[in-house]
């Protein structure tokens, strides 16, 4: 994969000395996340204020990994960064119009028989995690149920979007789905961390294994609110007995989990 860089922001790296692979992985900054050392290398993610021209920063994010790989069918031996499958992923639902983070620079190389990777992408300002925003709404008595449904419906109508797009995230926790509040009727719903996604052709195992990830792990979510936000998933108003059958098979490997 060669290195990749958005055109539209090509020129603000290069003002910011992060116009190429070596320049991005010798910059010192703290980590965000401590280094995760596992598959025989590390993988870390930094946060970056980008100086604007205009004023003010571009907040990134900047992930750097050293042999953090995985074999695949194109690199059986050497292998692959792990952030290589994110990026195509982050590209692919760029392309199908599903909000995720806006990808800026990825890129890989080889130095002392070691392979390094990089995944630079844009921050999600304003944005929080689903699992904060709704035990706030949920359990403070300070939100209407009508604030509340379009939360629900928000979220519904991205995860489907995502699933209509093939994609399978395979690790779908409320923390994974980033929500904005800007006053709006709707609130704007970003889905993130894509490492583990992949393509699944059957729309039913899409649905099955991701909805009940979701379930499982969102806590502060009422019986009515979890059946609100299947309707909305599915577009119906009223459960038909297909549509019942496989609310409760969710249910049922929602507590087996």
């Amino acid at each position: 994969m060669a290195a990749f860089i958005a055109p539209e922001r090509e020129q603000l790296l290069k003002l910011n000395h992060l116009g190429s692979f070596d320049e991005i992985w010798q910059h010192q900054a703290e980590w965000f996340e401590a280094p995760n050392e596992r598959r025989g290398g590390w993988s870390g993610v930094c946060r970056l204020g980008l100086d604007l021209p205009e004023g003010g920063q571009l907040g990134v994010f900047l992930k750097r990994q050293e042999n953090h790989r995985r074999l695949t069918l194109r690199h059986p031996i050497q292998g692959e960064p792990t952030f290589a499958r994110e990026f195509r992923m982050l590209r692919y639902l760029d392309t199908h119009h599903v909000p995720a983070p806006h990808v800026i620079f990825c890129g890989k190389k080889a130095v002392d028989g070691k392979l390094r990777g990089i995944l630079m992408t844009e921050e999600l300002a304003g944005f929080r995690p689903l699992d904060i925003v709704a035990e706030e709404m949920f359990t403070s008595g300070n939100s209407s149920i009508a604030a509340q449904r379009q939360l629900l419906r928000s979220v519904a109508l991205t995860v489907r979007k995502l699933h209509d797009a093939k994609i399978h995230h395979r690790s779908l926790y409320p923390k994974h789905l980033f929500v904005r509040q800007t006053g709006r009727a709707e609130p704007e719903v970003v889905v993130i961390d894509l490492e583990k996604s992949r393509i699944k052709l059957i729309s039913l195992l899409r649905t099955y294994y991701d909805l009940a990830t979701l379930n499982r792990h969102a806590r502060y979510w009422s019986k009515s609110s979890r059946l609100y936000f299947f309707k909305q998933y599915m577009g119906i108003k009223k459960l038909t007995p297909w549509t019942k059958f496989l609310c409760r098979q969710i249910i049922r490997r929602t507590r087996r989990g």
